[in-house]
């Protein structure tokens, strides 16, 4: 295995900006994500690893070695992409075991290892009952499995895998990212992977890298992603229900600081948390403005009064889960969404209080119409 390192990547095609500028490192034996949705950079951004597309400016290593100029064949990788590519005339076993075979590798393989690698391979991905089989039989997941398959056979430097899971039914994606896993941990394989599905990161990853119009919001452990978004959107990128973003105004009273949502609602600031609304507000018709993002979570709602700091909102709608309910209220610009600990039983237009946990708020500079994202 081998770490890998791309440093001032760009790609552009015409006037459009890929992939721009962006640097980062995978370590050796790390699963690394990139996440991002339709349109990010992340696919051209794997590609240009691979070696199928070059760079208009940028380096990338792999181990130790400059691979700007090999060929992907040169560049000891193997790839799983989301539009698979099987070999028609080739049955399942034989697509598998094609990587074994090429006369360029190394390790040959006597057909008893080969049955076996294949045979522990596709019973890992539940497709063991269809070797004999061609891909015209297949239905599309059994050939995503299939391709998944071809590329996990080998033991290349560095896999590099596109949205692999991507046409499989729920149920086989949980069993298909929890094999991916395993293979990760069991085998030390360093792996990058593409996925517009924030579960999928979360669930597989050591770091996530965020990508948005090809620059780099932010690289952290799913944790640092999820619990410390770096904008708003990373916020609303991560999370379901999304992640509640309000605009409001930033207002001194007393030597205290409150955030205010027009007529809506009031809260005061704590005081610990003061310089960070000042960091990210921004001058606007000659007031203060902050962006804020509190998770539904920390949302706390009750037919009580919570604190000094609480405020009172119409219900506009309320989703009930197994053991919760999702409470929607309506604000001048957007919604703001509470994930309850237990059900409710709420009218709509009832009036109940809201409160949030202050510790959770995040402060954003608004930087992109996230909800058009």
């Amino acid at each position: 295995m081998a770490k890998v390192k791309v440093e001032n990547l760009t790609k552009k095609y015409g006037s459009l900006i890929a992939v721009n500028n962006v640097s980062f490192s995978c370590k050796d034996g790390e699963f690394f994500s990139i996440l991002g949705p339709s349109g990010a950079g992340k696919t051209t951004t794997l590609e240009l690893i691979a070696g199928i597309k070059k760079p208009d400016s940028g380096d990338i290593y792999i181990g130790s070695s400059l691979v700007n100029d090999l060929s992907p064949q040169a560049r000891d990788v193997a790839m799983a992409f989301e539009k698979y590519s099987l070999y028609p005339h080739f049955s399942v076993y034989e697509n598998i075991a094609f990587p074994l075979r090429a006369p360029t590798r190394k390790e040959k393989l006597s057909p008893k290892e080969e049955r076996k690698r294949v045979e522990e391979m596709a019973n890992l991905l539940g497709i063991g009952e269809l070797l004999d089989r061609r891909p015209q039989h297949l239905s599309g997941g059994q050939r995503q499995r299939v391709s998944l398959a071809r590329a996990m056979i080998r033991r290349p430097q560095v896999y590099l895998l596109d949205e692999p899971i991507a046409h499989l039914d729920a149920k086989l994606k949980v069993s298909a990212r929890t094999t991916l896993k395993r293979l990760s941990d069991k085998l030390g394989i360093t792996i990058i992977y593409v996925t517009h599905d924030y579960k999928e990161a979360l669930a597989l990853s050591d770091r996530i890298l965020i990508l948005r119009e090809g620059i780099i919001e932010q690289v952290g452990t799913p944790e640092e992603v999820y619990l410390y978004p770096s904008s708003d959107f990373v916020g609303r990128l991560i999370g379901d229900p999304p992640i509640n973003l309000i605009d409001g105004e930033v207002i001194k009273k007393d030597g205290k600081s409150f955030f205010k949502v027009e007529e809506d609602f009031s809260i005061q600031i704590d005081q610990a948390l003061v310089s960070s609304t000042e960091k990210a507000a921004w001058e606007e018709d000659g007031r203060r403005r902050i962006r804020i993002g509190i998770r539904p979570i920390y949302v706390k709602v009750s037919k009580e009064k919570l604190s000094d700091n609480s405020f009172q909102l119409p219900v506009y709608a309320v989703e009930h889960k197994t053991d919760s309910s999702i409470v929607g209220f309506e604000l001048k610009d957007t919604f703001l969404i509470a994930r309850t600990e237990e059900r409710v039983n709420w009218r709509m237009s009832e009036k109940v209080w809201i409160d949030f946990e202050q510790k959770h708020l995040h402060f954003f500079k608004k930087t992109v119409d996230v909800s058009k994202k």
